[in-house]
């Protein structure tokens, strides 16, 4: 997934604490989980082990201390708050397998255990500790969750966390189709949409929880102008509007939308709120939106200074290739060309495997390139027309790229490589201006190239065309197209390509 994706995860990975039904500590859990909202780590943990203290029998107090670590070590990255989950993750384990041993359908137990093995899982995953140890756990976080829907049909909590595993499970692509063996049950990204939506609406503690999920599973193609993410990212924000992350989060929303004058406006205020917890954490990923928000303004002084203030707090672990390489563009863009290879040069070669995906590699072999070739009047022109449509001025983007198929520029495009850069950018210009017969005509030309380094335009060029079909109807013509994505076994963003078709399937 690109690094946008993973930033919404990270997000997401935020609310996803739950309350129980149990009467008694309702209120303080619900207060100890507003504080998590509004990034007040210290003071929630307080609470938590007050709880503990008040009823040591109840497994809530101990499983949200253990949350309130997950939320320290999965945007961190921090080893001693992974461990220090684990260690708590224990204790819940063993208190609820204590309680099971006297009443095996003990609902609320059954819930937390099967919450509490989902966490692991996702924790392992994202923290590259072990594929197969989080396939594990989300097994049996499955299992356990559907054991408890099973039981008692009208436990509304537990939907939005099926939901999330049949969201996730539908997207994942070819290469890993290997670890759904072992996960055990088949994703869906429909239907864990509707599980979602249930939650959202019938849940008696989930609803916050289920809407910023609902919010960031329900983005689709650009094109489709869906207001639904933005709608309820919205809502969250009013809900609490003192949250940093609630405001990230509607920023990236809008930024989907290509609202970049909004999004830099919650950026900010992210940033104004951000005086508790995470605080590194929320300037890394504040400052990478605002960066890309004003590059694609062209702002290309404003955008160089926020992605220097974004790399100030990344780690060796983070994703951080598209920003250097951004950076890059952005000196050479205002003529600094010393500036630009100094920030080529600090794209990192060293990749792990299932963890970083696509984009850094993609990211590390452009910077290597650029070092040797700089940036040309055409390449210039190109990045400012493709911003134009990236801020929603899809005209004035088919304009300027009009002034590069003329004379003298169009010479300048000598090898199937710049050309089908050139024309797969003004067939989405064309797109997203819903002028498919134009935009159909400048993929049909790229399809026909024959690229040797950028062979990714073909493919992902064959699912533009499939899509425009699909919309018109044709959904032989267009399956025909998206089977031709499966002619090519190696270029970038394969994967990524792949979960966007199944994501267009699911919601057309």
């Amino acid at each position: 997934m690109t690094s946008k994706i993973f930033i919404l995860l990270f997000i997401c990975s935020l609310f996803a604490a739950k309350i129980s039904y149990s009467r008694g500590i309702d209120d303080d859990i619900r207060s100890g989980l507003n504080d998590v909202y509004n990034l007040k780590f210290e003071d929630a943990e307080s609470k938590f082990i007050d709880i503990q203290k008040r009823n040591p029998d109840d497994v809530k107090g101990y499983f949200y201390q253990a949350v309130v670590y997950y939320y320290k070590a999965l945007p961190t990255r921090d080893d001693k708050m992974f461990e220090k989950f684990i260690e708590l993750t224990d204790k819940v384990l063993d208190i609820c397998d204590t309680k099971l041993d006297k009443n095996e359908n003990d609902i609320e137990t059954l819930y937390f255990k099967g919450l509490t093995h989902s966490y692991r899982s996702l924790i392992m995953l994202n923290l590259n500790k072990s594929l197969l140890k989080a396939a594990s756990n989300g097994n049996d976080g499955y299992r356990i969750l559907s054991e408890v829907i099973k039981l008692k049909p009208d436990y509304y909590d537990a939907y939005m966390g099926l939901g999330l595993y049949k969201i996730a499970i539908g997207f994942v692509p070819e290469k890993f189709q290997w670890l759904l063996s072992i996960i055990g049950f088949e994703g869906n990204i429909k239907n864990g949409l509707d599980l979602l939506k249930t939650a959202m609406e019938k849940g008696r503690f989930t609803k916050v929880d289920a809407k910023m999920y609902y919010a960031v599973s329900s983005i689709t193609e650009k094109e489709d102008e869906n207001t639904v993410s933005i709608k309820l990212a919205k809502e969250l924000y009013d809900e609490y509007p003192e949250s940093p992350i609630f405001n990230l989060v509607y920023a990236t929303m809008l930024m989907e939308r290509m609202k970049v004058d909004e999004c830099i406006e919650y950026c900010k205020k992210a940033l104004s709120l951000n005086t508790h917890s995470l605080q590194n954490e929320i300037k890394k990923g504040t400052y990478v939106l605002l960066g890309n928000a004003y590059f694609r303004k062209n702002d290309f002084v404003n955008a160089a200074a926020s992605l220097e203030e974004h790399l100030k707090y990344v780690n060796k672990e983070d994703r951080y290739n598209v920003s250097c390489y951004t950076l890059g563009i952005c000196y050479e863009m205002t003529g600094n060309r010393t500036k630009a290879i100094e920030n080529y040069n600090k794209a990192r070669s060293n990749f792990i495997e299932e963890r970083d995906g696509e984009a850094e590699k993609l990211f590390y072999r452009l910077s290597k390139e650029r070092i040797q070739k700089p940036l040309r009047d055409v390449d210039s022109l190109s990045i400012i027309a493709m911003n134009l449509r990236e801020t929603g001025s899809f005209d004035a983007s088919i304009e300027a790229y009009n002034i590069l198929l003329a004379a003298p520029y169009i010479s300048k495009f000598a090898n199937d490589d710049d050309k089908a850069f050139l024309f797969s950018n003004i067939g989405h210009s064309y797109l997203m201006k819903k002028d498919y017969t134009k935009a159909k005509d400048f993929f049909n030309k790229t399809v026909a190239l024959k690229p040797q380094n950028e062979l990714w335009h073909i493919p992902h060029s064959y699912f533009e065309l499939g899509k425009i079909f699909w919309r018109k109807g044709d959904k032989g013509k267009a399956n025909e197209y998206f089977e031709k994505i499966y002619d090519y076994s190696d270029y970038d963003f394969k994967n990524f390509l792949e979960m966007r078709l199944a994501n267009f399937k699911a919601k057309n």
